[in-house]
């Protein structure tokens, strides 16, 4: 084989590879990344204006899209809400029936009272996601106790500082794969929230 023949041969396999490449990574961040009950879940982001890879991404972290999920300290269903959180939050959306602790493990209900939630922090940290996502799963109340905390916050408004690793990582964790859940389902969900959007997330 003449060393142009070879060449052409390095280039092909080279091309082949780039193209394999490109058509296995979206379907790897499938299998990594699941998504079910899609409906639900797209009709929840769209009424409450959250970005549906934001959601999934959050709904990945909380349960692993497993509708019957419980944690350790009683949080229920996909996006992990406490029975009582869940109480409050059905006073603030119209649901289809009575709210129970098992209204929780219903896909629609829950996707909807934790889209209502997050879409309420996000307002109530001035649109920063770094915020909203601490104060989902750490609280409304700890944040605004860190906020106040000059050595945690210079500013009252963004933490420059959060206490604790696993809630340190968090927010940063759900931003990340928000971009994986971007990369796997481009025809499933349309990502509205900005590539550079993670509004002062610390990776």
């Amino acid at each position: 084989m003449t060393i142009a023949a070879a060449c052409v041969c390095i280039l092909l396999l080279v091309c082949l590879a780039v193209f394999w490449a490109r058509r296995w990574e979206p379907q790897k961040q499938e299998l990594i990344y699941p998504l079910e009950y899609q409906e639900e879940l797209l009709l929840a982001a769209e009424e409450f204006d959250i970005d549906p890879c934001l959601l999934a991404a959050l709904v990945y972290c909380e349960s692993s899209f497993q509708a019957d999920a419980v944690s350790s300290v009683g949080a229920i269903g996909l996006m992990q809400i406490m029975p009582e959180t869940g109480q409050w939050l059905s006073g603030k959306i119209e649901l289809d029936g009575e709210y129970t602790t098992e209204s929780l493990y219903d896909p629609k209900v829950n996707l909807r009272l934790g889209c209502w939630y997050l879409s309420y922090l996000h307002r109530r940290y001035d649109g920063r996601w770094q915020e909203a996502l601490t104060a989902y799963i750490a609280g409304q109340g700890q944040v605004d106790k860190w906020l106040e905390d000059p050595e945690l916050s210079a500013d009252g408004k963004t933490l420059d500082v959060i206490p604790g690793q696993d809630v340190k990582e968090y927010a940063a964790k759900v931003m990340r794969i928000h971009e994986s859940y971007k990369t796997a389902y481009p025809d499933v969900l349309v990502c509205t929230l900005a590539d550079d959007g993670a509004d002062g997330v610390q990776k």
